[in-house]
């Protein structure tokens, strides 16, 4: 068998499956929402475990991101301000921060 066609089902597999975590996250804050006129819970009832990782979360990827930016491999060459890889990163980062966000909004 082909490991390259294991591997590419594999992470088809993978995103399906997050996909669909991510409709049942959405189906339930909607649920939450109409029960409680909340999306989630208010800062002040957050446990300090949930308030110390939705602050130190945005501040490790970003931090992350300036070490994988400046002295890692994915750094970009000299005169080059980013290649594809750094940008796929950043993207990816953003996507976390802002979903970060988005679920604390009420």
């Amino acid at each position: 068998m082909d490991f390259g066609l294991i591997v590419i089902a594999g992470v088809i597999l993978y995103f399906c499956i997050e996909i669909y975590g991510a409709i049942m996250v959405a189906k339930q804050l909607k649920e939450n929402k109409a029960r409680t006129g909340r999306y989630s819970i208010p800062w002040s009832n957050m446990g300090p475990i949930r308030k110390g990782l939705l602050i130190a979360l945005p501040c490790i990827l970003i931090g992350l991101f300036i070490w994988l930016y400046f002295y890692s491999i994915f750094a970009p060459g000299p005169g080059e301000l980013y290649n594809t890889e750094i940008v796929a990163i950043g993207l990816l980062f953003a996507l976390t921060l802002i979903a970060n966000i988005w679920m604390v909004r009420n």
